[in-house]
């Protein structure tokens, strides 16, 4: 069974802040290289599966609305949520207008505690108590995952493991499909996590900054994960603005590249 070929849209790059971060005037939150601006980290992966496409969002942050405006994102099959924080849920109502032609709910896939916190923080939402609120249906998840497009005959699907690792006290959830992953916002990546993402071609890894951070990976620490699981490349997100994107890439190692907003990867199908 081969796993389809991949556009993965990074839609955000940034960390909670965004870039430029309100009332700051430092050099990176003034600069003019379009790289330096950096909304809040999120990413749409359209899956090119047999009998059509399959739109997966991964986190639906402040910026959400923004980012699928600019990046021309119509559909979504799926929500997964990586974890509770504000800078990826709180977009989870821009969703609102994909159910004006589509009535068909959309899957929300979450580890067991976000998902419990996103029925409390969305109750609106998730007990339908408000008619004109999304259709969302939180799905805990505990394996891997099957998302399916929701257009009217398109029989299309696509495989996703899942990935944890720690951030602070608790874990976020990462995927991967096929020779593509992607892992935010973790601060260490442990070694079942490291076992799935074994032999990954398109890596997408938390780096806040080269500076240690208790909750976050700094780039030495995701480009040694990067080379121990043999990734062929990696960019890196939920970037601060204490790092300048041009000097700062120029300074990783091979195969390691900062992320920016809007960069569009084109990951071939693979055997799975």
């Amino acid at each position: 069974m081969r796993s389809p070929a991949l556009t993965v849209t990074l839609l955000g790059t940034g960390t909670s802040t965004g870039v430029p971060v309100l009332g700051c005037r430092c050099a990176v939150c003034t600069s003019a290289d379009p790289r330096d601006a950096r909304l809040r980290t999120s990413a749409h992966v359209v899956a090119h599966a047999d009998g059509g496409d399959v739109h997966l969002q991964i986190d639906a942050g402040p910026d959400f609305r923004t980012q699928a405006l600019r990046a021309g994102v119509t559909a979504v099959d799926a929500l997964v949520v990586t974890h509770e924080h504000f800078d990826h849920i709180v977009g989870l109502d821009d969703l609102r207008p994909l159910f004006f032609q589509n009535r068909a709910p959309i899957p929300v896939f979450a580890l067991p505690r976000t998902a419990v916190a996103l029925g409390q923080m969305f109750r609106y939402i998730f007990d339908r108590t408000y008619p004109g609120a999304s259709l969302l249906d939180l799905h805990p998840v505990d394996g891997p995952f099957r998302v399916v497009s929701r257009e009217p005959g398109v029989g299309a699907a696509v495989d996703v493991v899942p990935i944890r690792a720690p951030h602070g006290s608790f874990e976020v959830l990462g995927v991967r499909i096929g020779g593509f992953a992607y892992l935010t916002d973790a601060g260490a990546v442990p070694d079942a996590a490291r076992e799935t993402l074994a032999g990954v071609d398109v890596l997408v890894l938390d780096g806040l900054r080269p500076e240690p951070h208790p909750t976050h990976l700094t780039f030495a620490e995701a480009a040694a994960v990067a080379e121990s699981v043999g990734a062929r490349e990696t960019w890196l997100v939920h970037v601060t603005h204490a790092v300048p994107h041009a000097e700062a890439d120029a300074m990783l190692p091979d195969g390691v590249r900062l992320a920016y907003d809007g960069l569009v990867l084109e990951v071939a199908a693979s055997a799975a």
